[in-house]
């Protein structure tokens, strides 16, 4: 891997079940050891969501099976990796 911003806008892949999951958004690095700690992919609410708050799936790194040029392959459990997030833009 070239650095972190390579990993964003790749597709992500269960390959549990072959969902297609999003693209990543976001990435948490863990800043003393340098090195990636979760990739961030949206969950779309669809058009008409309005919510003040959104979901999006959280992945540790630890789940990535492989990272390929556009997509990266992750092994999770759906509903372990679902995080609901305060949309501090939303008003």
């Amino acid at each position: 891997m070239k650095n972190c911003q390579s990993l964003l806008d790749k597709e992500v892949i269960n390959i549990r079940d072959g969902c297609r999951m999003g693209c990543v958004c976001d990435i948490l690095v863990n800043v003393k050891l340098g090195t990636v700690a979760y990739i961030i992919v949206p969950i779309d609410g669809g058009f008409f969501s309005f919510s003040q708050k959104r979901k999006q799936y959280v992945i540790n790194w630890c789940n990535v099976v492989q990272v390929g040029d556009d997509i990266i392959l992750v092994d999770v459990c759906i509903a372990d990796v679902i995080k609901i997030c305060e949309d501090k833009d939303a008003k």
